[in-house]
């Protein structure tokens, strides 16, 4: 059996997404299915088919990253066999090409599960892979704001924070609206590591996602915050909100999410998904203000070859 890469191209991304949507579990192909994802694919190299004596078995995504202490390696593996096993024995396999002699710095790996799937543990560990718990999926139940939760949107409103769904008329009235969303959002985010900055086109398409939606909040028509919902079957997703630094603890943010959850009430009457960090403490406590609880524990594993040292798996 031998085991081939082969990267997207613009001839063959839509079979990509084609294939990608056939073997994900339905949560990963309902948001596939309701993003424009060909642009962000083949804006990278990370992307490729992974074909087994010439027949597409999985999709990988490995993404190389200098970060300040290493470089970082992501690798992603979604099977079309949705076995454990399989999935555990391609990883292995695909990591038997990366073997270097040595490498120039720090390199940490960084392996992702299939979302449905996991590693066998003990195949991990064998080849010096760590279990490490990188983010928490929080649920709220269907329903409108209830009397304890989003403690702080009244400070918000007496401060003079102004929350509103985004629709064409605000466009009109803010034609800029999605450069100063888009300004916010990569300043909101500057200093994490691991998330891309955007644009005012990437903002747009977000806008006319189908079952989707934008909150923004204004001061003084100054654009402070804005945060994104998405009906995927029958839950939403919540993006994380973008807020400006010098407007936190304003309770704007409080004021925005309770807007979030009132439009979704009553659009969908849904259960609401998030997702934090596990070192975001401060986004995990806000979630819980709002009435969200956690579900699902979701773990990468790392391996990391010191600076001189010797990659081989």
């Amino acid at each position: 059996m031998t085991l081939t890469l082969v990267p997207v191209t613009k001839d063959t991304v839509a079979e990509y997404l084609d294939f990608r949507l056939s073997i994900v579990d339905a949560s990963t192909a309902s948001y596939l299915s309701r993003t424009d994802q060909a642009p962000i694919i083949l804006a990278s190299t990370a992307h490729h088919f992974v074909l087994e004596d010439g027949i597409a078995v999985a999709t990988a995504a490995i993404k190389r990253k200098n970060d300040d202490d290493c470089m970082s390696v992501h690798m992603l593996v979604d099977p079309k066999m949705r076995k454990p096993k399989h999935l555990t024995d391609l990883i292995a396999q695909l990591l038997k090409t990366e073997n270097l002699s040595a490498v120039d710095r720090e390199t940490r790996y960084h392996l992702y599960p299939s979302n449905g799937l996991s590693f066998i543990e003990a195949d991990m560990r064998a080849m010096g892979f760590s279990q490490v718990l990188e983010n928490i999926k929080y649920v709220r139940d269907p329903g409108p704001p209830r009397a304890d939760e989003f403690p702080h949107a009244a400070k918000g409103e007496q401060l003079g924070y102004r929350p509103m769904v985004l629709d064409d008329d605000l466009i009109t009235k803010y034609p800029d609206i999605f450069s100063c969303m888009t300004d916010v959002y990569n300043l909101a985010f500057a200093g994490r590591p691991h998330v891309q900055k955007t644009t005012a086109k990437e903002r747009e398409k977000s806008y006319h996602q189908p079952d989707s939606g934008f909150v923004i909040c204004v001061l003084d028509d100054e654009l402070v915050a804005s945060t994104h919902f998405l009906k995927l079957d029958q839950e939403v997703l919540a993006t994380e909100l973008e807020c400006l630094r010098k407007h936190w603890g304003t309770g704007a943010s409080d004021l925005v999410c309770k807007h979030v959850i009132d439009e979704i009430t009553k659009r969908w009457n849904l259960p609401v998904i998030a997702y934090a960090d596990t070192t975001n403490a401060a986004s995990r406590r806000a979630l819980e203000r709002f009435g969200f609880y956690p579900v699902q524990e979701h773990f990468s594993w790392q391996r990391t070859f010191t600076a001189g040292s010797r990659v081989d798996f």
